[in-house]
């Protein structure tokens, strides 16, 4: 990644890093991240797990089925700065699971983010929102892609940036499968 392209989406980023988690808190679907505390810490009603690179949090429901969600934050790859978060999640509304992206401002958004496991084919994510926190983007996962990411071992999200540059981080799967298996509904 180039050194302005980093300064650029760095700036400010642990400060803007937690406004992201809070628009990334509000974005979801279920409500297993909402309770999260300052500081990272639960509240009494939902519970954390770790699945090596992932985290499951779990929201206690006494009315029905536990809502759980997946989350990974990914650092800089040149720094342990935080860069974005990735989030896997079954929405009510729909069968299949959803990946969300949070990623800092300064990339284009047109072209949107692109997923690729391992040297599999790539999926798109079109931007849904972006505000002064971040941007976020979004698809649902269908059954051959969550199998792919489940027996994979490294994914690549590749974004522009604002000169047209392609930038890929890479996102760990090591935990993934029992990350989503703990998750799955």
């Amino acid at each position: 990644m180039p050194h302005n392209l980093t300064q650029n989406l760095s700036k400010n980023l642990p400060k803007n890093l937690c406004k992201i988690g809070l628009l990334s808190l509000l974005a979801l679907s279920t409500s297993a991240f909402s309770q999260q505390q300052p500081g990272g810490a639960a509240g009494n009603d939902v519970t954390t797990e770790s699945f090596q690179d992932w985290e499951v949090r779990c929201q206690r429901n006494a009315e029905g089925p536990t809502p759980c969600a997946m989350a990974q934050l990914v650092t800089q790859p040149d720094s342990n700065q935080p860069f974005m978060q990735v989030v896997l999640d079954y929405p009510p509304q729909i069968d299949d699971p959803v990946m969300s992206f949070f990623v800092p401002l300064g990339v284009r958004l047109a072209p949107g983010l692109q997923l690729v496991v391992d040297n599999g084919e790539p999926i798109q994510f079109p931007y849904q929102v972006c505000q002064e926190q971040g941007c976020r983007a979004d698809a649902p996962i269908e059954p051959a892609m969550l199998q792919q990411l489940r027996s994979g071992n490294t994914a690549t999200l590749s974004m522009i940036s604002p000169r047209g540059e392609r930038m890929d981080v890479d996102i760990s799967l090591i935990g993934f499968t029992d990350a989503s298996t703990r998750i799955a509904r």
